[in-house]
């Protein structure tokens, strides 16, 4: 829309209300940003400018979408997101650039990769060395089905899993192991604009680390770092401020 100011007799464009479809979204907190923007926000409009969900999209639905219109995800989402493919993507990767992807573990993707870490596996035991490995669900979140082993006696090659050599000596803070929550925003893959948020989560897990060991190998509060798993310990720390407690932010970890 166009309107005319009376001071300047200038004519403006007037900023039109940016709408929200939230029709695939469970999550609060997303309404409750959109309205914080004094965005508008609706569960029927299809012609929304935003389109909210909390899944992975097909190409199909984002051919769909008109071109003013965007949407949270990127086709195709699932390569990076399900442990899995990821696990198949870095290997892949690895081969094609040694020198920049080394920065993960032994893996193996099961079931293809059974044969390959058995015969790794009864090296060892040939050898008489001892390795520990971390197994992950193949399109699990939140930390459900993670353990530690330290005998593949049991894996067999219908498991659909990652496995993966455990980092038995992390960088730990008071004791305890830590991972990183980092926030990206990606506006295209072609070309590629990532912007960074200068800040993000420290989880640390709750119970103070130890190499593993039979005795604590089954003890997720000291080798995850899960929240949805350290929130249920008795030591978990829910604190606002950003240096203290069971999640801190990584402008502390700089200054550490």
């Amino acid at each position: 829309a166009v309107v005319s100011t009376q001071s300047t007799g200038k004519k403006v464009k007037k900023r039109g209300i940016v709408s929200v479809n939230l029709s695939s979204t469970r999550y609060d907190v997303v309404k409750r940003v959109a309205e914080a923007l004094n965005y508008s926000t609706t569960v029927e409009n299809n012609d929304s400018f935003i389109i909210w969900s909390d899944c992975m999209i097909t190409a199909e639905r984002c051919a769909e979408l008109k071109p003013y219109q965007r949407i949270n995800h990127f086709p195709g989402m699932g390569e990076i997101a399900r442990k899995d493919c990821l696990a198949r993507n870095l290997q892949k990767m690895q081969k094609c650039y040694s020198d920049d992807y080394d920065f993960f573990p032994k893996t193996w993707n099961l079931p293809a990769d059974y044969t390959v870490l058995m015969n790794y596996y009864h090296d060892l035991k040939k050898k008489k060395k001892i390795k520990t490995f971390i197994c992950k669900p193949a399109n699990g979140a939140m930390g459900n089905g993670i353990h530690l082993l330290q005998s593949l006696d049991k894996i067999t090659m219908h498991d659909h899993v990652v496995i993966q050599e455990y980092l038995d000596r992390p960088l730990i803070v008071d004791g305890m192991k830590f991972d990183l929550r980092i926030y990206v925003l990606v506006l295209s893959c072609d070309p590629l604009k990532i912007f960074l948020y200068d800040d993000g989560l420290v989880r640390l897990s709750t119970t103070e680390y130890a190499a593993p060991t039979e005795k604590n190998i089954d003890n997720m509060f000291m080798h995850l770092t899960n929240y949805s798993i350290n929130k249920t310990s008795e030591n978990y720390e829910d604190c606002d401020e950003e240096d203290k407690g069971s999640k801190r932010s990584i402008k502390y970890l700089k200054t550490w």
